[in-house]
């Protein structure tokens, strides 16, 4: 098949969750034998600058494309029109008004990205967009390319339990849920990366907009980057935390460097707890932490602590720092809402505690950090689960892009594995990454 993905981010360089779980999306699709090609559009919503020559080399000249934003005046308009849309809707939030917080469906999308588009001299059985606000480009497409809808998340009312916690940002975009499921329908599927989101989107689109025709839900959760599991577990007294510097993490490792750290620190004085990410900005100097910043390759991050915690207690969708660990071959100590959207059969390396419960996961972690033997088993049992639910994710989509029953994967034991997989990846470090 030849398959279009139309994405607002760039996936050279890689440097968050949702940059990389596009371009193991695309590793993916060309792993399935497709012909795939990455049309690129620059929108404020996402600011990394791409690396040209990386997506060229990866991609093939003929095959990535970067659409322009049109000729000057419309650029200005468009501008212009967003400036003052944000006055108002900051002088609306000051009045208390919850209205303020919404974007529109197509507020960020360019008429000219439409055209270009409707331009192209090529035709392909299918295309995937990135991000229910920018389905509009479904529209462009004609009625026989196969239309999939990549959400990454939920985002209708997204800022309510932000603002809730007292936080007016934070929540990056937040829609109606009649804007969010409009979105949808543009599509024949829309793809959610966890269960629960896609019956979320199946509720929604049954209570907004009743008699009109809905698209498939399929689930294609996140691909896990896979090399070889972490080699060496003898590395005691340490762990890693990975993360981008996004309030859902400053939230989740603030309650962990005040309530957890102390009493680990207490049964362990040297201690280490070593992050890695642009979290690094922001997390406080402690005696006991240790910031890497970006690193190049997380295994090496993980060598040299092997052992994940992952604290967090607030945000939405899957955890890649959760998914990032497994294919490391590193055990977790994770809270409930950290393991949210990975399954039972898929836990066999994790040690999960309830949020907040601060005392349970200081003794896990303390234990943890003390037993190399109990570390390399857990891990070993944690790479095997990413094994296999990559080979999940794997056949989910392959049905999703063929059109073929959607419904959720969840593989066998004894399903077949690959021993490879794409190379793991590098640290996140951009704010809209878990």
């Amino acid at each position: 098949m030849k398959i279009a993905l139309v994405s607002m981010t760039p996936v050279f360089p890689a440097k968050a969750g949702h940059s990389v779980r596009i371009l193991q999306l695309c590793k993916a699709i060309r792993a399935l034998g497709h012909e795939l090609t990455f049309i690129h559009i620059t929108s404020k919503l996402d600011t990394q600058k791409p690396d040209t020559a990386s997506h060229v080399a990866f991609f093939g000249k003929r095959h990535y494309l970067h659409l322009h934003n049109g000729p000057r005046q419309a650029r200005v308009a468009f501008w212009l029109r967003g400036k003052l849309r944000r006055r108002w809707r900051k002088i609306l939030r000051g009045l208390g008004y919850d209205h303020s917080h919404y974007s529109r469906l197509d507020e960020n999308w360019r008429d000219a990205w439409t055209h270009q588009l409707q331009a192209l001299d090529r035709r392909f059985d299918a295309v995937v967009v990135e991000y229910a606000f920018n389905s509009r480009a479904l529209d462009a497409f004609p009625a026989s390319t196969r239309k999939l809808l990549d959400t990454h998340d939920a985002f209708a009312d997204r800022h309510r339990p932000f603002v809730a916690r007292g936080f007016r940002k934070g929540y990056w975009v937040s829609l109606t849920p009649q804007d969010e499921s409009r979105g949808l329908r543009r599509a024949d599927a829309a793809i959610a990366i966890q269960e629960q989101e896609a019956e979320h989107f199946r509720r929604q689109l049954a209570l907004h907009g009743a008699g009109e025709s809905n698209p498939e839900i399929a689930v294609v959760s996140h691909f896990i980057g896979l090399n070889e599991p972490v080699p060496d577990h003898s590395v005691d007294h340490a762990a890693l935390y990975v993360g981008t510097n996004m309030l859902s993490n400053q939230i989740s490792l603030g309650q962990f460097l005040e309530h957890v750290l102390p009493r680990v620190v207490s049964a362990i004085p040297d201690f280490r707890l070593r992050l890695a990410g642009s979290i690094c900005n922001w997390a406080p100097d402690l005696p006991n932490v240790e910031k890497l910043g970006f690193v190049d390759d997380l295994r090496l991050a993980f060598a040299r602590a092997p052992l994940s915690v992952n604290p967090t207690i607030a945000g939405t969708g899957i955890n890649i720092k959760l998914l990032d660990a497994m294919g490391a071959g590193v055990p977790t100590i994770s809270t409930l809402t950290g393991a949210r959207g990975l399954g039972a059969e898929f836990r066999n390396g994790l040690r999960v505690v309830p949020d907040h419960d601060h005392g349970a996961f200081a003794d896990h972690v303390i234990r943890l950090s003390k037993d190399a033997d109990l570390r390399r088993s857990l891990g070993l049992a944690a790479f095997a689960d990413a094994q296999r639910w990559n080979e999940g994710q794997l056949a989910a989509l392959d049905r999703c892009l063929r059109g073929d029953t959607l419904t959720d994967v969840v593989p066998s034991p004894h399903a077949p594995r690959r021993d490879r997989w794409p190379a793991p990846r590098s640290t996140p470090a951009t704010p809209n990454a878990a």
